[in-house]
């Protein structure tokens, strides 16, 4: 069947007419991904004036149990009132918008478009289900898709989808080497049927890696008095099933080594973890492969899983034309994977741990092995066997993408590492610092954001001091940072400004004049777990308040203060927990007027002074105004005045 439309004339469908050749197909020369949404009744019209691709879209949205999908997406957009909800679906649903998704896996993917809150889209896979010849012989709007749900995450043809997404990283990104590297750290050989610990330092070949949670009682590890048995080899019967079962799949993949943090590091071994650690860069950013063990609680979890995806969401056959398919995609279920999207992957024990994040990150490709199926990441390209992947801006191949000539600055990606980052869990607090270190270091060899300053970039830095922390407000019981940095404070970051960080819409009110980063033994601080110390130097314009409680907060929530001076009077939430003696030692405060910053909002630092070491501050909390209140923000700024010397610690 020719799916092609009658007229010269451009149609709706022509993102979908990419690979489709003008011999065979009207719509080939017109084929364009730069298309604005169209609505339901367009595309039911141009499939009545004889385009058959969009009377087979009209058909497929039409069948009773994909439009009752997205038939719910309008009632909520509706009541919700969003943001550009077409108010006339109330009474027409033909003016539901339409748009039509092709990315580098080639998916054809359909979304149903209640408003500009991505809550109420809806996806839907369309694809080619007949003989794949006949298909290619006409229009190839819908071509055939290779990856669907399955009942098993070990299946063969689990592994085949797995094998199809490296095979097309291999062919067509720039991901990994196409040679052998040289290897630099200590693996586990799994070949000539044994399992054991090696030393293949300067040996070139290829190894996998693995990312798990580690239990709470995790006893099987290297150590200092097992090291010589687990180098000439490890009896089968003992190992963990998540080991087993991610040494089958390396061993699956015709791989020969795998790297696994419990076995490849000496546990007892104070220097050897510092060594190894300090090393995650090249670890996991030489890995052919991280095997992401998203679903385990502990090593005696399971890889592995069953799936009941393609039950839950079952492919339908679209009456307008019996060889073409279409299957509804999971709702919002992916969207931790995403970067503009501040969920927590409550199902995942693995991604809600610190560590796991720069390992997701620096490794260049991944494969999640989920409850319900498996998720691939590389640099260049997501797909899931659902298809949830493609249709979401990807956390990971974002933050790559700012490495690219002409790509986001670093800091503004930087600033969604933050984010996330500080949203993750740390059994021990130094932790912190060291789980970050590989990335830092990546960072730093880019030449992308300047110098690394204790989790910000000396590039744009301003911009960067703005956190807010909004959960937990716990500052560790030692020392890790200083106080104007983030790792300051446990808690999740989240900044105002971030996702208009490149427009030049803000004004920066302060001049930084210098910024001093260094661990405490005098170096760069990037791979430490030891403190690191740290100071600004800057000019400003701010003023002496004092300061009286108003709230004096609870075990989980900060003390609120009241700011005073001259009749002017603003409150200011503290940016950690407080016992009521400490709070009550801060009677006076510094406040800052740091600039004015998308969207819409004045920004103040309130600053704690350092008894007996003027001019220095800590940071105690921010204060934003938006510009609705500029007639108190004029009032404020009459009794700020320039401060020449001002050092924040």
């Amino acid at each position: 069947m020719t799916h092609s439309h009658s007229s010269s004339e451009p149609c709706y469908c022509r993102p979908w007419h990419i690979s489709c050749e003008t011999s065979t197909c009207s719509q080939a020369r017109f084929a364009s991904q730069a298309l604005p949404r169209a609505s339901l009744g367009n595309y039911r019209k141009s499939g009545e004036s004889g385009c058959q691709t969009c009377a087979v879209i009209t058909s497929a949205l039409r069948i009773p149990s994909i439009r009752h999908i997205w038939r719910q997406s309008i009632e909520v957009a509706l009541q919700g009132q969003r943001k550009d909800v077409v108010a006339e679906m109330r009474y027409d649903e033909e003016e539901l918008r339409i748009e039509l998704l092709v990315d580098g896996t080639g998916r054809r993917v359909l979304r149903t478009w209640g408003s500009a809150v991505s809550a109420d889209w809806r996806h839907f896979n369309l694809w080619w289900q007949g003989n794949s010849s006949q298909q290619y012989g006409h229009c190839r709007a819908f071509p055939t898709l290779n990856c669907h749900p399955v009942e098993r995450t070990d299946s063969e043809c689990s592994i085949e989808h797995l094998k199809s997404w490296i095979g097309a990283c291999a062919e067509n990104h720039s991901c990994f080497s196409k040679d052998d590297l040289m290897l630099l750290v200590r693996v586990v050989k799994v070949t000539e049927n044994r399992v054991r610990v090696v030393d293949q330092h300067g040996v070139r070949g290829r190894y996998m890696t693995l990312s798990h949670r580690w239990g709470i009682n995790e006893a099987f590890a290297l150590t200092s008095l097992n090291f010589h048995l687990m180098a000439e080899s490890i009896p089968w019967d003992s190992i963990p099933r998540i080991y087993k079962e991610s040494i089958e799949l390396t061993r699956a993949l015709g791989i020969e080594y795998i790297w696994i943090d419990s076995l490849c590091i000496v546990q007892d071994d104070a220097d050897d973890w510092q060594r190894e650690a300090g090393k995650m860069k090249s670890v996991y950013g030489s890995s052919y492969l991280n095997i992401a063990a998203t679903r385990a609680e502990d090593s005696n979890g399971g890889l592995f899983a069953s799936g009941n995806l393609g039950a839950e969401y079952p492919a339908q056959t679209v009456p307008r034309d019996p060889e073409i398919q279409i299957r509804p995609q999971p709702h919002f279920t992916h969207a931790h994977f995403g970067s503009n999207y501040s969920h927590t992957a409550a199902n995942s024990p693995l991604m809600q741990r610190g560590w796991v994040l720069q390992e997701r990150i620096l490794s260049p490709r991944v494969v999640h092995f989920d409850g319900d199926e498996i998720k691939w990441e590389c640099q260049a390209m997501t797909d899931c066997q659902c298809g949830g992947m493609v249709v979401i801006a990807n956390f990971k191949g974002d933050y790559h993408a700012c490495f690219k000539p002409n790509g986001t600055p670093l800091p503004y990606e930087w600033m969604r590492i933050t984010e996330r980052y500080s949203s993750l869990k740390f059994t021990y607090d130094s932790d912190r610092l060291v789980a970050l270190s590989g990335l830092a270091e990546q960072g730093v060899q880019s030449g992308k954001g300047g110098k690394y300053l204790a989790g910000l970039w000396e590039r744009n830095i301003a911009h960067q001091l703005c956190w807010q922390i909004i959960n937990t407000h716990r500052r560790p019981d030692v020392y890790l940072a200083p106080s104007w940095s983030w790792l300051s404070v446990f808690g999740t970051v989240r900044y105002n400004n971030r996702m208009d960080f490149t427009s030049r819409c803000s004004t920066i009110d302060v001049k930084i004049e210098e910024v001093r980063c260094l661990s405490k033994e005098g170096v760069i601080a990037t791979a430490t777990t030891s403190p690191i110390m740290g100071s600004i130097r800057l000019k400003g314009r701010g003023v002496i308040m004092s300061a009286e409680i108003k709230d004096p907060g609870t075990e989980t929530t900060p003390p609120i203060y009241c700011l005073r001076r001259e009749g002017l009077e603003i409150q200011c939430r503290a940016d950690y927990l407080m016992s009521r003696e400490e709070a009550s030692t801060i009677t006076e405060v510094f406040m800052l007027y740091w600039g004015f910053m998308w969207p819409n909002q004045n920004k103040f630092l309130v600053l704690k002074p350092i008894p007996d070491e003027s001019p220095k501050f800590e940071r105690l909390g921010i204060v934003c105004i938006p510009q609705e209140r500029a007639n108190q923000l004029g009032d404020m700024l009459k009794h700020f005045k320039m401060k020449d010397e001002i050092v924040i610690v």
